[in-house]
């Protein structure tokens, strides 16, 4: 744990952290509203209660259990936006383990990371590819998975781990019957046949006298230990392992549902992968914790997402850029003004696209936010338009933010410096990683970012870039994310990304990676020119064009610059002398 004892106390003494659990939570709206919706998935068609949600969690809990998982046991989830996904997450933090969510799109090389990092007690995954939808994962990314079962037993080989296999696959809620309406029907099972079928079909356990909270409630479970295992999500070559606790993840819930005034009644839509941080804890969580119905939407599809945020009236959400710009571009005549907190960010926020938002009555609020801190500064609905067009919001409540230099000095006001953030919602630490946590957290608090970011005189965020990201061409340094925002205003370019390729005079040239609109051209000469007139410094200009299909981007909408990097190297694509002379 990398939190002071003394600003342990500050919070605790505040109110900020307390000893509230999500599993608490549902336990809590189980018994209050029974009957009220919990979860709604595949398209609308399944709707489940509070008393199932919760009735499944506990009988899963019970199963692992008996199956040897301990309190502080690593439990992984690999699965798409589906109600037992969900099940699965609070099963965990019941027993209680620490919930280890994982990307669906993880293969073997990641698997292998993740087994040789956590050494997680149990795994639920798919069983293959394309069975209901699940093999295939959620995003913007989502296409037909692998064989989950061949890529477990390799990982688990390669890693050396004892990790034990649930399977969950063949007709998830198809028919047959466990007694709490959903129906599951078989399943090919994982070690020992272990199904998620025959898990939830477990009768719950009763607490054990003296637990503390109600039953649910993680029989006697500490707010303050670590409770969720996040790695991040593929920007870098090796994942970061991140621990968070219901405390630092339950404020965080709090503070942005005061910040933007989300309401009872309200409905979570969430397209985001629930096997990350963002759709775990601003979506599973935010839903849970307050008591909204949350829809899951898995496999991703705008015109779907259309549909379903007219149809549930969906309310708020947290997405990256291509979610929102998807979604607007295949709205058509579905009516988006129920969606009034449409949290985006992760990437470039292009003013068009909140002008385009406020014209479909759709409340676009960019943020900026980290699997470390979680989010850390939001736009409200009241921000000025000029702020919400341009900025990335102004610090959640007792969230600070400081802009600093290589030296660790405070940077003048709207100068650039790296962003570190100190408060209730930054992380605990990095699991069995000394030497990174060493080098990202300060001894008073302080979280460094890594992330280059601007402060206006009204306390608004902008981020414009990131330190690892910066191209260093012949000792100057040049922000991608500032050329970005430029690339993507041109009318040929739908998405941009701008990388440092290695050189060996300069050490790295910039290459501008564009997608272009359907039907136009663009060279690397017309390029430069426009943002030579842009009035963009010379050094800055990208000296080689690379154009794309599409980016490679993580499931959660993030460009995977280093894989951007590779592909670029492997083409060989062509530079101009002249570009950034």
């Amino acid at each position: 744990m990398v939190t002071s004892p003394a600003r342990r106390r500050s919070y605790e003494d505040r109110g900020l952290w307390t000893g509230d659990t999500l599993i608490a939570r549902v336990a809590g709206h189980a018994a209050r509203q029974p009957h009220g919706l919990a979860v709604v998935d595949r398209g609308g068609s399944r709707r489940a209660t509070w008393a199932q949600l919760h009735r499944d969690a506990e009988a899963v809990a019970t199963a692992l259990r008996r199956m040897g998982v301990q309190p502080g046991d690593v439990v992984s989830v690999q699965l798409p936006n589906t109600y037992e996904t969900v099940v699965c997450d609070l099963a965990a933090l019941s027993v209680p383990a620490v919930l280890n969510p994982l990307l669906p799109n993880y293969r073997a090389r990641e698997l292998t990371h993740v087994f040789a990092t956590a050494r997680p007690r149990v795994i639920f995954t798919p069983g293959v590819a394309g069975i209901g939808g699940i093999g295939g994962g959620s995003g913007v990314d989502g296409t037909g998975g692998p064989d989950y079962r061949a890529l477990v037993t390799g990982a688990r080989e390669a890693a050396g781990s004892d990790t034990r296999h649930v399977v969950v696959g063949h007709g998830i809620g198809d028919g047959g019957g466990a007694g709490d309406g959903h129906g599951h029907g078989e399943e090919d099972g994982g070690d020992d046949g272990a199904t998620l079928a025959g898990l939830m079909a477990t009768t719950p356990d009763e607490p054990p006298p003296g637990a503390r909270g109600p039953r649910g409630s993680g029989h006697g479970s500490d707010a303050r230990a670590v409770s969720e295992l996040i790695f991040t999500s593929g920007t870098e070559a090796t994942p970061k392992p991140i621990m968070h606790t219901e405390q630092t993840a339950n404020f965080s819930v709090r503070a942005a549902q005061v910040a933007l005034g989300v309401a009872a009644g309200d409905v979570v839509w969430m397209p985001s992968p629930i096997g990350h941080s963002t759709g775990l804890n601003f979506g599973v969580r935010m839903a849970l914790y307050f008591g909204l119905p949350l829809v899951l939407q898995e496999r991703w599809d705008p015109e779907e997402a259309a549909r379903l945020i007219e149809s549930e009236r969906c309310a708020y959400t947290l997405a990256a850029t291509t979610f929102l710009k998807d979604l607007l571009g295949a709205a058509g005549g579905r009516d988006l003004r129920s969606m009034r907190h449409f949290g985006c960010g992760g990437a470039p926020v292009p003013p068009e696209l909140v002008d385009e938002g406020d014209r479909r009555g759709l409340g676009v609020l960019r943020l900026y936010g980290s699997t470390e801190a979680l989010v850390a500064t939001w736009n409200r609905p009241g921000s000025p338009a000029a702020k919400r067009r341009h900025t990335d919001g102004f610090p959640l409540g007792d969230i600070e933010v400081a802009i600093r230099d290589d030296e660790g000095r405070a940077v003048p006001g709207g100068e650039a410096g790296e962003l570190h953030v100190r408060g209730p919602d930054t992380c605990v630490g990095f699991f069995a990683d000394p030497d990174r946590t060493a080098a990202t957290f300060l001894p008073d608090g302080w979280v460094r970012s890594g992330d280059l970011c601007t402060v206006d005189g009204d306390g608004y965020l902008t981020v414009v870039g990131r330190k690892k990201e910066i191209i260093i061409r012949g000792g100057m340094n040049i922000a991608p994310r500032e050329v970005e925002d430029l690339l993507t205003r041109f009318p040929e370019v739908d998405r941009a990304a701008v990388v440092g390729v290695p050189d060996d005079r300069l050490g790295e040239r910039s290459c501008a990676c564009l997608v272009l609109a359907a039907g136009r051209t663009l060279d690397l000469e017309t390029v430069v020119a426009r943002l030579r007139a842009e009035g963009l410094a010379s050094y800055k200009l990208p000296e080689q064009l690379h154009l794309v299909d599409t980016l490679p981007t993580t499931a959660s909408g993030k460009v995977q610059k280093h894989e951007l990097v590779r592909r670029v190297i492997d083409a060989g694509a062509g530079t101009d002398a002249g570009a950034g002379a």
